[in-house]
């Protein structure tokens, strides 16, 4: 499967629409987080989600 069609289902990506920078970096750095921990991505887009779902998803004991 290709990196790109593995982004979460929270984040939409539009090919004809140009893709801010902060937004690829977004999605490299949720998709990798998600490969490199099996956790599941946020079902809502990251900047809405609050603080404690926040701390949910990036903080890990074991890396």
């Amino acid at each position: 499967m290709p990196l790109l069609t593995a982004r979460p289902p929270s984040i939409v990506y539009c090919a004809d629409a140009p893709c801010l920078a902060d937004e690829q970096l977004l999605i490299t750095l949720v998709t990798t987080w998600v490969l490199a921990t099996g956790r599941m991505p946020p079902a809502a887009r990251p900047d809405e989600l609050s603080p404690e779902e926040l701390i949910d998803f990036w903080a890990d004991d074991r890396i």
